[in-house]
């Protein structure tokens, strides 16, 4: 059985099918639009205070006191002829000066 719907009826029906499409086209549109608007208006990462802490950690004070224990170990080798001591002093150094400066040549390079 088929029903036979008035003009009217069809066009009114016509009309709504319009309109929801029209409404689905609009709504589509303010989500990809709003949404990475929003994302974008975040004030950084979620990340950023525990790798800011993070850095703080082991380029401040830590890092400063972990250096001067392994400068006196070293200085200690090096006084009484251990093997070695040479080279284990240059890698103290070496390793004092990334750990404690490490920050500043992040910024020199990138502006971080």
């Amino acid at each position: 059985m088929t029903s036979f719907l008035s003009p009217a009826t069809r066009l009114s029906a016509l009309v709504w099918q319009g309109l929801r499409r029209i409404r689905q086209t609009v709504t589509l549109f303010f989500l990809l639009v709003l949404f990475p608007a929003m994302a974008l208006a975040q004030s950084g990462s979620p990340f950023d205070t525990g790798f800011t802490a993070l850095q703080n950690l082991f380029t401040g004070t830590v890092a400063k006191v972990a250096s001067l224990i392994a400068i006196v170990i070293g200085g200690y080798q090096f006084a009484h002829g251990e093997p070695g001591s040479k080279r284990a002093l240059a890698g103290i150094v070496a390793g004092t000066g990334i750990a404690v400066l490490a920050a500043n040549v992040l910024s020199w390079l990138w502006g971080i």
